[in-house]
């Protein structure tokens, strides 16, 4: 399995965007990423331009669609059918989900804390989801810069009080592209990195999203091995409450070119577990291997550094391990 970096949110003029089709594809290529989900918002037109010599030149591309509500804003990506949203309400959310299951699809939040009514009406989510598990995952980064906006800083503790009630959810992290950047202007570029089993495929990258092997980034890789009993644990699995012990690697060569633009410096990890730092350790590449005394709940790691002028944050998170017994 290889992890492979995507693009999870992205608009062309067949909603609000001033990208073509090709033209976001091309620009997805020459930024590094192996692959694209395509949410124009309520409309799925632009999947008709997608053809497999313009992926063949470019990059893969997960079909999808941004619902966009007065309620919030939901990814819906790989549906074999037409499912819709016009009439979905806040107490009808759950059936709606169901179809999107039905339907081969997979479910994810987008920017679950954007400023809401009256500024952007429909952007905050206001739906009364109680079937979370048929919900596949949740956009924390939203946006150029994921350390810049009030959307961002809540959308980390909100999304952790839905682990924290028990619930199995992915991270992604999406820029909301809406056209070529200009000339001469160096955006931060986060990444989703989906661990795809084979060639890349749209399949491929829905299948890692339902599994919950997952990061999100803003350079740097993240490769996380947890070792109990004989067994090695991925993100998205299960492990045992006690004794493990966990391997850490963190790469500074993929996309490089393109990252290290943004001053991008690497100063540690930290392990977050159940919402509590339970481990940080200096770390400025490499490998790093912590032993652990696991509870029941769930584990993350978290990549620190610095970033532009010098200022600090994550710089990469990932989805969890989660630990039985809670």
């Amino acid at each position: 399995m290889r992890y492979q970096p995507f693009e999870m949110h992205c608009h062309t003029r067949h909603s609000d965007g001033s990208f073509t089709v090709p033209g976001l594809l091309e620009g997805a290529a020459a930024y590094g990423y192996a692959g694209l989900a395509l949410t124009d918002h309520n409309a799925v037109s632009a999947l008709r331009e997608v053809t497999p010599e313009l992926e063949a030149r470019t990059c893969r591309v997960i079909p999808g669609i941004e619902w966009t509500t007065f309620f919030g804003h939901l990814l819906v990506l790989g549906c074999r059918r037409f499912v819709d949203w016009r009439f979905v309400t806040p107490d009808t959310i759950d059936d709606a989900l169901a179809e999107i299951r039905e339907a081969g699809g997979v479910a994810g939040v987008a920017h679950p804390c954007e400023v809401g009514s009256p500024l952007m009406c429909g952007c905050n989510w206001e739906f009364h989801v109680t079937r979370w598990d048929l919900v596949d995952y949740v956009e924390i980064w939203s946006g150029d810069d994921p350390h810049a906006r009030a959307k961002n800083t809540l959308a980390l503790p909100w999304y952790d009080a839905l682990l924290n009630a028990g619930h199995h959810l992915a991270v992604s992290a999406g820029r909301d592209w809406h056209g070529p950047d200009q000339p001469g202007e160096t955006p931060l570029l986060t990444a989703t990195y989906l661990g795809i089993e084979g060639p890349v495929t749209a399949e491929g990258a829905l299948e890692a999203l339902r599994a919950g092997r997952t990061y999100v980034t803003m350079g740097p890789t993240v490769e996380l091995t947890l070792r109990q009993g004989g067994r090695e644990i991925g993100l998205g699995e299960t492990a045992e409450p006690g004794a493990a012990e966990l391997t850490v690697l963190v790469g500074q060569e993929e996309r490089r070119e393109i990252w290290s633009r943004s001053g991008i410096q690497v100063t540690g990890l930290r392990l977050t577990a159940n919402s509590e730092t339970v481990a940080q350790a200096a770390c400025t590449g490499g490998a790093v291997t912590l032993p652990l005394d696991l509870a029941p709940g769930w584990l993350r790691v978290e990549l620190l550094g610095s970033y532009l002028d010098g200022r600090s944050g994550i710089l990469a998170l990932t989805s969890p391990v989660y630990v039985a017994g809670k």
